[in-house]
């Protein structure tokens, strides 16, 4: 497999990247908040064949670097990094370009498809939601009590247990292991995206859903403890050529949990167009 490696140097970040592949179809992935480049193995090992899959550490994420200023890097300061990174990957023999956010990569998605509408010509959200329900309400505030006590290694048991638990465990010991690994910066990074998270109130007085026109697979797992489930669907429907479907059996982390969730991902990206606002329930 070709693997191409940079940085990204702009305004006060630097970014690692890497590109798996070669084809003339290119998939930038967007991780969830804490998530490094490690976190789509799988995904790579499916796809680089077909497309050229490009991965990176959003600040304050694995490798990247905050060279000044605040550890919060605002939605805004988000969809401007992937905006320099897409100008710096995309070349000529590109011919299709694709997004695919997970969690909190799909809310930088959507914001980036509302900015820039023209640059991608598909759109997966994955573990999508505009907004935190209670239970990640819950989560958010523990989160802060435990970075504020100065107790950060028992952040991730704690995560696992009340959206993880459907992940498999060599899967676990890696996120364990991320976190032991983590810096002061980096928790403090993580601190201030989780009050940015519980301020930001509804993702949809931030982006414009409506103005997201290209062919966009909204996916779900059924057991998602953290996103509203009413809420996506509603949220999908304001987006003109939307898909939604809601996998059975499956929780927040989608692919990790069933690998055959990858067979929805490229069944998408392989048709001309997603069907417009439709509903899917699938049990893998």
């Amino acid at each position: 497999m070709k693997k191409v490696t940079g940085e990204l140097h702009y305004s006060r970040f630097v970014i690692p990247y890497r590109v798996y592949g070669d084809a003339s179809k290119v998939i930038v992935c967007l991780s969830g908040a804490k998530q490094t480049m490690s976190a789509w193995r799988s995904f790579i090992s499916y796809f680089h064949k077909d497309y050229r899959v490009v991965v990176f550490d959003m600040p304050g994420q694995g490798r990247s670097q905050i060279l000044s200023g605040s550890a919060g890097v605002p939605l805004d300061e988000q969809v401007e990094v992937l905006n320099q990174l897409v100008q710096e990957i995309i070349d000529d023999t590109i011919t299709e370009k694709y997004v695919m956010g997970g969690s909190w990569g799909s809310v930088v998605a959507s914001a980036y498809a509302d900015r820039y509408p023209e640059v991608f010509d598909k759109l997966i959200l994955a573990s999508f939601g505009t907004k935190p329900n209670i239970v990640l309400n819950a989560i958010i505030d523990q989160v802060q009590s435990m970075i504020s006590e100065g107790h950060e290694k028992n952040i991730a048991p704690m995560m696992l247990e009340k959206f993880g638990q459907y992940i498999p465990d060599i899967l676990k010991r890696q996120i364990i292991s991320q976190f032991e690994s983590m810096s002061d910066a980096q928790f403090q990074s993580f601190y201030e995206h989780s009050i940015f998270v519980t301020q930001m109130g509804d993702l949809k007085e931030l982006v414009d859903l409506k103005n997201i026109t290209v062919p966009t697979l909204v996916v779900m797992g059924q057991y998602d403890t953290i996103m509203d489930l009413f809420d996506t669907r509603k949220a999908s429907k304001l987006m003109s050529k939307a898909e939604f479907v809601l996998v059975k059996g499956a929780g927040h982390f989608l692919h990790w949990e069933k690998e055959s969730v990858l067979g929805i991902y490229a069944n998408f990206l392989s048709r001309v167009e997603a069907d417009s606002n439709s509903v899917v329930n699938m049990s893998l």
